[in-house]
């Protein structure tokens, strides 16, 4: 049976999320962070949830700004279909989770190959940060000084990975990125030369992204050193696991070197403009 989540589902819910960490970080790190109840922030979503007897057998969540998470083990086609008609009627923007978890939900969906900007798996990492090495980086937040450099990085990373460049979501981020311990900049010589930031954290775990090298600073090993000095601030405020998904296979190497190791596949799916479900009758 599927319905609709309710506050004294959480601590259920937590725990079952918490035993599928790497995969469900959107999910419980929105949780965590907006509750059930928030329709106003993006990332306040409205959670589903299957059970199997008294245990929870899988999670399904849309988000504010229309992103779809799920964790549902062994999910399978009719389930999938399950899942999506829950949220008939809804627009959607796109869909991130495990591989062959998320490949069911967008295949669900129905919408035609060619709305999709991207739908692929990338590999997924995770780091013990008992494990971090220590490198020779000097790092710090991103100040009031940093908001054109931001902005430009952002959009330069927004076009090389499909992941969106809508000139005021950018500027937004920038600016909510400033004075936080979210995003980091790697300095050499006075100017920042890459950056990096968390996408979301769920209890003592953070998912790394948005790590970003202009091209004309590439094959120097700035991405691996600005993620494993962003990581070492966040080990020393609690933070002892970190994972990541690799967008690409010079990225990859990046982080092999700093000690993440691959732990599976995650997919990326991200519709060219937002659609609206449409479940047959």
């Amino acid at each position: 049976m599927i319905r609709q989540a309710k506050p004294s589902d959480i601590p259920a819910m937590a725990g079952f999320l918490a035993g599928h960490m790497e995969r469900s970080m959107f999910l419980l790190g929105n949780l965590q962070a907006h509750g059930l109840a928030n329709t106003d922030h993006p990332h306040g979503a409205t959670y589903f949830l299957r059970r199997a007897g008294d245990r929870i057998a899988g999670i399904f969540a849309i988000t504010n700004g229309g992103y779809l998470m799920v964790q549902h083990p062994g999910l399978r086609a009719d389930a999938a279909r399950d899942w999506v008609r829950q949220i008939d009627g809804r627009e959607v923007r796109g869909i991130t989770g495990d591989d062959a978890q998320a490949r069911q939900i967008v295949e669900a969906l129905g919408f035609a190959p060619e709305a999709w900007e991207i739908d692929r798996p990338e590999p997924l990492y995770r780091l013990s940060l008992d494990s971090l090495p220590k490198l020779s980086a000097d790092s710090r937040e991103a100040g009031e000084a940093d908001l054109d450099l931001l902005t430009g990085w952002f959009a330069a990373y927004g076009e090389e990975t499909g992941t969106g460049n809508d000139p005021q979501a950018l500027e937004d981020r920038a600016r909510s990125s400033r004075n936080s311990d979210r995003l980091r900049l790697l300095i050499e010589d006075g100017r920042p030369v890459a950056m990096t930031g968390i996408n979301t954290r769920a209890g003592h775990a953070v998912q790394v992204g948005g790590v970003y090298v202009p091209p004309e600073l590439r094959g120097q090993g700035r991405a691996g050193r600005v993620v494993a000095a962003h990581l070492e601030v966040l080990r020393a405020g609690g933070a002892e696991t970190a994972v990541l998904f690799a967008g690409s296979s010079q990225a990859a190497s990046a982080y092999e070197r700093i000690g993440f190791r691959r732990i599976g596949d995650y997919r990326v799916s991200m519709l060219r403009a937002p659609a609206r479900v449409k479940v047959p009758a």
